[in-house]
């Protein structure tokens, strides 16, 4: 008999016929076998046993962070997609530079032109750095290197009415540098120690712009150059031409400001005795001796010589009294006779008729100051 274990009939096995009868299609998916567990061998087993272990000590249980749901992109507020949720600018291109032109030549304003035929002169020998003095009829200017070390004038007070005047050295102290000094009585000043040297140089400078201020307004007249001659007292810094024109400009506007007719430049100024209409800036002591001495006969700049003052001070002093109504014209100017009118006289019958002449240029008063603003325009527009 056979055994109960060989009794079981064999599993039958699938042909190779069946197996492929379904389509590819209908075929079941096949799904991998779960992963067997593999036993250690024994002997890792038995060298586990026998190595002793370390205790490891217990960590205490941390919080467990749940997952961060997921979102989507656009719905999150990070800012590395912010720019993506914002639209980008446009990119402005650059702007190209432009490149600089060159300056235009600026052309020479016509308050810095001279004014006058003798500025004009005096401009051009300073340009070419001669020395020498420049001679007119009411004034001259010295050059030294193109620089301007002194100027004089008939009106202008001098060095020696200044010091003499103010009272600083007696008359014959100074006719006494003038002889010893040997053409320059400031070195004999000095050595001597009659006067310091601020004070001889401030008496320097104002018989510099007094002298300056007569001779810049020459205008057509006849000038002479003499490069030879040499002054007795020269400025230690001397002045440039256009800053001796911004000086003598100055004083100029100073004065029309004051009191705007040059009348009594020129004509002898005399005391009103009436009371003043407004105040004036000129102090008590000068202005009762100013009106002391004007008595209708001393001009100008008589009248600076006396009180030992420069003829631009006074003039600035008598301008602001007039206004006060304190001065008055002592004479009226003198002006030239018209020629004699010529009587009818015959002609003979076969003589030709009188040709007629262009009328002739007509005749002005220079110290109106509306002509003589006209007259400065004119010159400034000559010489551009």
């Amino acid at each position: 008999m056979w055994p109960t274990d060989t009794l079981t009939a064999p599993a039958a096995t699938p042909t190779p016929s069946t197996v492929n009868t379904l389509p590819p299609r209908l075929l079941p998916h096949r799904v991998p076998p779960p992963a067997r567990h593999v036993a250690p061998p024994a002997r890792a087993l038995a060298a586990a046993e026998l190595t002793p272990t370390t205790p490891v000590p217990a960590t205490p249980a941390q919080a467990v962070i749940p997952p961060m749901p997921t979102v989507p992109p656009l719905l999150v507020a990070s800012p590395l997609a912010a720019p993506q949720l914002t639209a980008t600018a446009p990119q402005l291109t650059p702007r190209m530079r432009r490149t600089q032109a060159a300056p235009l030549p600026r052309r020479r304003r016509s308050s810095c032109a001279p004014a006058t035929t003798f500025e004009a002169a005096l401009t051009d020998l300073a340009a070419q750095a001669a020395t020498g003095v420049l001679h007119g009829p009411d004034g001259a200017v010295h050059l030294a290197a193109g620089l301007v070390v002194h100027a004089e004038s008939a009106r202008g007070a001098s060095v020696g009415h200044l010091l003499t005047g103010a009272g600083r050295i007696t008359l014959r102290a100074w006719e006494e540098s003038v002889a010893l000094g040997g053409g320059h009585p400031a070195d004999h000043l000095l050595a001597v120690g009659l006067v310091g040297t601020g004070e001889l140089e401030l008496a320097r400078l104002a018989a510099t712009l007094d002298g300056a201020q007569d001779a810049l307004a020459q205008h057509s007249v006849e000038l002479r150059f003499d490069p030879a001659a040499r002054p007795a007292f020269q400025l230690a810094r001397p002045l440039s031409v256009l800053e001796l024109r911004g000086a003598v400009g100055r004083r100029r506007a100073l004065l029309d400001a004051c009191w705007p007719s040059a009348e009594l430049d020129s004509v002898p100024p005399v005391a009103t005795g009436a009371a003043p209409t407004r105040r004036t800036a000129v102090p008590r002591r000068r202005r009762q001796a100013l009106l002391a001495a004007a008595d209708g006969i001393r001009t100008v700049p008589e009248l600076a010589r006396l009180l030992g003052r420069s003829t631009f001070g006074t003039l600035l002093d008598v301008r602001q009294l007039a206004a006060a109504g304190l001065l008055a014209s002592g004479r009226p100017a003198v002006l030239p006779d018209p020629p004699p009118a010529a009587g009818p006289q015959s002609a003979p019958p076969d003589a030709p008729g009188p040709v007629p002449m262009p009328p002739g240029p007509r005749s002005y008063d220079s110290s109106d100051p509306e002509v003589g603003l006209l007259l400065r325009l004119r010159a400034a527009l000559e010489a551009l």
